[in-house]
């Protein structure tokens, strides 16, 4: 199905003006890590179901380029806004009132927690309802990087939700209803006239939930016995079943079009299963109900060839903004110079496409670090805004372990590239850009903590709209709006020297003995800095001191904050006390002004 002919994406992440044209059935989008492949698919789940990550709210100051709001910083009359806009092939029993083809923008504003929608001119306003009428029937499902149990779960609640009304089901829950009343009927007989003159167990009523607890028996070639899909198969055989849910989904639900998000479908699938997976989605994307607008690192996606698929390579250029090559351009793609560009999968493909045995270098190439995301879905409380995700991951486990339950104020990363920590464009200067562009009429505070070391200490400079302010003994950033603080880690007493030598990370707030920690042979990576110096000509590089002050944080930072970080006691965690009293403090005097 070719529903969406075109979408133009502006200020939106890595986006500053963004088009992909003439999509077809099945749309493939390739790139380097962190290049915006993601954010295309984002940016339909915005217009959608305007959500970015899946159930993640949309939050302006966090999705707004940060190009274009440095353009707003320098310039009072460059507007805080940004848009989707999609192109729709008008199916033709729409045609005779919406013409062969039309666009809908929907464009959101800093000022503004809402949309405004724009419809193709030509359609005259007597007819605007028919386009709305048009658009609630398109059904969008997003499906992330990740593919965890909630993925799962969502399925199975969209499935309630497309056989809830269909006759087998509603008698089989009638049958269902009555034979428990029956098997239950002597149970209130005893009771008075005056109490009841009838009581029995009513028909369930939750059947949405409970199909989000439901699973899937799995019987491969050789089992005696079924297996839980979601519980005992492995990873690239879920991955598998998820094409034949959302089919199933598409074929049955109400509605007549569906687009699906779909990134890496070929996460945890070998190369011969990521091939019968490209050709799988391919097939489907030619019915009349589904269109498919996928992210790909996989060469069996990449030699698809075929007229219902079409390809885009988005990449950054050297001020970190996404473009897109496509069509003819596309066509003069060259697999070398890609590779001198970091990036590899042309090349890997034209060698998968002449030998078929290099399965393994298909893997690594593939192969990514998956990191858990931890949404927040309630940001009516002020926010803690940390410069990565594994930042946010150890603060909401040390709130845990010392302090008990869930913290006052929701706790965010500035993150927004690839789904793995340390992939996306967080950072010091990333969380002083975020801070800088909190409204004045934001509806909560906004803390951001910078790691105490050189880089957070530059970026927690921030800008001349910042006063420096002292809350509780403790110096403290404050916008002249007073929506957003700032503040550096502070050093515990055990660690002083990390202080006096400003290298402070937030591992650092734990001991030496929790940084040393191992969780199924994994653990932090700590590397030695090296002191140079010059004798005669030549540089001299030597070790520092084996000390933690001396040393930088290296590989395993998400090992550490999703495995080890979660098995310490809680009095591994008391390093973490004087920042969460400080975030307290600051919420109280935004509270107050």
């Amino acid at each position: 199905m070719q529903l969406i002919d075109e979408i133009e994406i502006s200020y939106f992440r890595s986006f500053y003006k963004f088009k992909l044209r003439k999509l077809k059935d099945l749309n493939i989008i390739f790139g380097k890590n962190d290049s915006g492949k993601s954010n295309v698919v984002r940016a339909l789940n915005l217009f959608f179901s305007e959500e970015t990550d899946r159930n993640e709210p949309f939050e302006f100051e966090i999705d707004f380029s940060e190009r274009r709001l440095a353009e707003s910083e320098q310039s009072e009359d460059v507007r805080k806004f940004l848009y989707v806009k999609i192109t729709f092939n008008t199916p033709k029993n729409y045609q005779t009132s919406l013409g062969k083809q039309f666009y809908v923008k929907r464009q959101w504003t800093v000022s503004r927690d809402y949309y405004n929608e724009e419809i193709s001119s030509s359609i005259p306003n007597s007819r605007r309802h028919i386009a709305t009428r048009f658009l609630n029937k398109i059904k969008f499902i997003y499906i992330p990087a990740i593919k965890d149990i909630s993925i799962f779960e969502g399925l199975l609640g969209n499935i309630h939700e497309t056989v809830a009304s269909s006759t087998p089901f509603t008698g089989a829950v009638s049958e269902f209803s009555e034979k428990l009343q029956e098997l239950t009927s002597q149970m209130f007989q005893s009771l008075p006239k005056e109490v009841s003159t009838s009581t029995k167990i009513g028909a369930p009523t939750q059947l949405s939930q409970l199909f989000q607890t439901l699973d899937f028996e799995t019987r491969a070639d050789g089992d005696v016995n079924p297996k839980s899909l979601i519980r005992q198969r492995g990873d690239g055989v879920k991955v598998r079943h998820i094409p034949e849910l959302l089919k199933f989904i598409s074929e049955n639900d109400k509605f007549d079009y569906h687009i699906w998000g779909f990134e890496e479908p070929e996460n945890s699938l070998d190369f011969v299963a990521a091939q019968s997976e490209a050709l799988r989605l391919l097939s489907i994307s030619k019915s009349d109900r589904v269109q498919i607008v996928m992210t790909t690192h996989s060469p069996s996606f990449y030699l698809l060839n075929d007229r219902s698929a079409e390809k885009y390579y988005v990449s950054k250029d050297n001020d970190g903004i996404s473009k897109a090559i496509q069509g003819r351009e596309l066509e003069k793609f060259d697999a070398a110079a890609a590779v001198g560009e970091g990036f590899y999968l042309p090349a890997v493909a034209e060698a998968v496409s002449k030998v078929a045995t290099i399965e393994a270098r298909v893997k690594a190439a593939e192969a990514e670090v998956s990191a858990l995301r931890d949404e927040l879905n309630n940001i009516s409380t002020p926010v803690v805004l940390t410069e990565g995700r594994t930042d946010a991951k150890i603060l909401l486990i040390a709130w845990e372990k010392i302090r008990g339950g869930t913290p006052p104020f929701a706790v965010r990363s500035c993150e927004t590239g690839g789904p793995n920590a340390g992939s996306g464009n967080g950072g010091a200067y990333s969380l002083a850009v975020r801070l800088a562009g909190v409204a004045a009429d934001h509806p909560h505070a906004v803390v951001g903590i910078f790691d105490y070391d050189s880089e957070g200490i530059k970026a927690y400079q921030l800008n001349k709209n910042f006063n420096e302010i002292e809350i509780a003994g403790h110096k403290v950033k404050k916008s002249i709006h007073g929506q957003a603080y700032a503040t550096l880690l502070l050093p515990p007493t055990f660690r002083e020297e990390c202080g006096e030598y400003e290298n402070l990370p937030i591992e650092f707030l734990f001991r030496d003995e929790h940084l040393a920690a191992e969780v199924d042979g994994q653990r932090l990576n700590l590397k030695r800095k090296k002191a140079t110096t010059l004798i005669g000509t030549k540089r001299v590089e030597r070790e520092l001191e084996d000390v933690t002050h001396f040393k930088d944080v290296g590989a395993g930072k998400t090992q550490f904050a999703n495995s080890i970080v979660p098995s310490l006691p809680p009095d591994a965690f008391d390093g973490f006390e004087a920042i969460f009293v400080c975030i307290e403090q600051i919420i109280e005097d935004s509270q107050s002004d």
